[in-house]
């Protein structure tokens, strides 16, 4: 899967431009009134099939400090292999496995996007950053594994989300914390799949309707 821009640095949270937020809420709006929209989400959520559902976050165990191997194998459940470094290095008893567990310490568990401090998200960053020191885990993957460990606070932005939305480098997360900020949107996304966290739903919207080959295909085996 090709990379896609970064998320904020450590050192400078970036902010996105009043149109760039107000374009990337259009989009998901367009998202939501697709008819197709609720099918498509409960195609992705359907047991039966080939998509990683809510098994990307229910598969245990799920240590909200440390990552462990349920954390990488739901990694590779959305189509990117972290591969045997990351193994060796991110879990348990591996060279970065404390450094890890330092910064999840310091990121908000039960914090949602909308809710999240520039420090949340900074802190967030530093994490992301650690996270593609290792080889095999470039932006796509590290982002993933955030995603798994703080379900409510970080968004999926992967080749096909970037490539749709095309934000400011830097922007995705600070651009989503201020779209989710409307209550009314988080209402609609909600309602899709009430018993999964808001962005998890969004994630699978988005990805849904713009993965490459529409929204009837399956997923591409890893």
């Amino acid at each position: 899967m090709s990379e896609h821009v970064a998320p904020p640095s450590p050192s400078a949270l970036a902010e996105g431009s009043i149109e760039q937020v107000e374009r990337v809420a259009a989009a998901i709006d367009d998202l939501l009134a697709d008819p197709r929209t609720a099918a498509a989400v409960q195609r992705f959520y359907d047991p039966a099939t080939q998509f990683a559902g809510d098994t990307f976050l229910s598969l245990a165990p799920n240590d909200p400090q440390t990552i462990g191997p349920a954390d990488l194998l739901a990694v590779s459940l959305l189509t990117v292999t972290p591969g045997a470094v990351a193994v060796r290095t991110l879990l348990p008893g591996g060279l970065l496995a404390d450094q890890v567990s330092e910064l999840l310490a310091t990121i908000p568990t039960c914090t949602p996007l909308w809710d999240a401090t520039d420090l949340d998200l900074t802190r967030a960053s530093a994490l992301w950053t650690l996270l593609k020191t290792t080889v095999g885990v470039r932006s796509t993957i590290a982002g993933k594994i955030m995603a798994r460990k703080r379900p409510e606070l970080i968004p999926i932005i992967d080749s096909v989300v970037a490539n749709r939305l095309a934000c400011t480098p830097g922007t995705y997360w600070t651009t989503f914390r201020r779209v989710l900020q409307s209550p009314a949107l988080r209402t609609r996304v909600a309602a899709l799949k009430p018993d999964q966290p808001v962005l998890r739903i969004l994630d699978t919207v988005m990805w849904m309707h713009w993965r490459r080959h529409g929204l009837t295909s399956a997923p591409t085996p890893t």
